[in-house]
């Protein structure tokens, strides 16, 4: 029976997830907060915590800073919480994704900037609907992000407005842009831990498939979930 991976509901674009997962030939389950379908990660050996909606200010934040309040979902929040602590606390492997690095980072008492082009003047952003940005991405040597993709630059796409501020507690950055903008993060101290891996780009929608930054990451994550 194969090893099922835990996907956390997306409110974008999330049937290009379910085509990732589905093409490397893994099993998943969808967990959707709408649903509050929690007890289902209990099935599953793995974690994916995908992207979509910023995430609520005040887990990271004061709410005077606040922008596009109409837009957020803390229901999705709490629920995705529920499974990194579970998850964690199960010791099960983690990969996040855009927004699902940053939700990461909140639980482990990081922060995050709350607009790129405002507060760091440069932008992030997709080019339109439907094309990513595409930029260089350095890796800082010695990580577990250097180990899968085997190289210290290369290029990813890029969609989004906020980013990392401070790095959660046990957090170390594992790489940056051009710019600066934090684009990974993982374990310092690995030892003892499970595997845990998030990044900014959007791996599963790659142009280039067979980017390390896309094929190299989702075998590692199936390798590590296929261990659990």
């Amino acid at each position: 029976m194969k090893k099922r991976i835990a996907i956390s509901k997306s409110n974008s674009k999330f049937h290009n997830y379910m085509n990732w997962i589905e093409q490397s030939g893994s099993a998943y389950e969808v967990l959707d907060w709408g649903k509050n379908n929690f007890e289902d990660i209990k099935k599953c050996s793995s974690l994916l915590l995908t992207g979509g909606a910023d995430i609520f200010p005040e887990f990271y934040a004061d709410w005077p800073e606040a922008v596009n309040n109409n837009d957020y979902i803390p229901e999705r929040d709490g629920f995705e919480f529920r499974l990194l602590d579970y998850a964690l606390e199960s010791n099960m492997p983690v990969l996040g994704i855009c927004r699902g690095m940053q939700l990461i980072n909140c639980r482990l008492n990081g922060s995050l900037i709350i607009d790129i082009e405002t507060i760091r003047s440069v932008n992030h952003r997709k080019l339109s609907d439907n094309e990513d940005r595409y930029h260089n991405v350095n890796i800082k040597s010695g990580t577990l992000l250097n180990d899968i993709v085997g190289t210290k630059t290369g290029i990813v796409n890029s969609s989004h407005h906020q980013g990392i501020d401070r790095a959660g507690e046990g957090l170390v950055i594992s790489a940056k842009s051009d710019d600066g903008i934090v684009e990974a993060i993982e374990w310092e101290d690995k030892t003892g831990k499970s595997f845990l891996l998030a990044i900014q780009w959007h791996p599963e929608r790659m142009k280039d498939s067979l980017s390390p930054f896309a094929k190299n990451i989702i075998e590692k994550f199936i390798q590590e979930t296929n261990k659990n």
